[in-house]
C-alpha cells in the first residue's frame, strides 16, 4: 500500500509540475516576442524536466533498476499526459499523437532513475 501511495504523491506532484511549466511557457509566449511556432518544443520541454523528475523520484524509492524504472515511470507519465490532454479536447487518444520525439522525455525519465538509483546508496 505504501508503494501506491508514493507513486500516487509522485504522478501527483509531476502533474502539478507540468501544468506550472507550461503554464510559464504560455506566460513566455504571451509577453515576449517568441514564435507560437515553437509552443510544441516548450512543452516538450516541461515534459522532459518533469520525466527526470519522475524517474528520480520513483527510482529513490525502488533502488533498484533504476534505468527501467526510470524508463517505465517516465513513459507512463507521457502517456497519461497525452490521455488527459486528448481528454481536455474532447478527443480519443489515437496512435497518431504518438511522435518518437516522445523518446526524450522517456529518455530523460532514464537517466533520472539511473541516477535516483545510485544517490540512494
Amino acid at each position: 500500500m505504501d508503494h501506491i501511495k508514493r507513486i500516487c504523491k509522485g504522478y501527483l506532484i509531476s502533474l502539478v509540475l507540468f501544468g506550472l511549466f507550461s503554464f510559464l511557457g504560455a506566460l513566455l509566449l504571451f509577453l515576449t516576442p517568441f514564435p507560437e511556432s515553437g509552443e510544441f518544443f516548450y512543452l516538450l520541454a516541461g515534459m522532459t524536466a518533469v520525466s527526470f523528475f519522475t524517474g528520480l523520484y520513483m527510482s529513490g524509492w525502488f533502488q533498484k533498476a533504476g534505468l527501467l524504472v526510470g524508463a517505465l515511470f517516465a513513459a507512463l507519465l507521457v502517456f497519461l499526459i497525452l490521455t488527459l490532454t486528448a481528454l481536455s479536447f474532447s478527443s480519443l487518444f489515437s496512435l497518431s499523437m504518438l511522435r518518437p520525439i516522445y523518446a526524450v522525455p522517456i529518455g530523460a525519465g532514464a537517466v533520472g532513475g539511473i541516477l535516483g538509483a545510485n544517490l540512494k546508496k
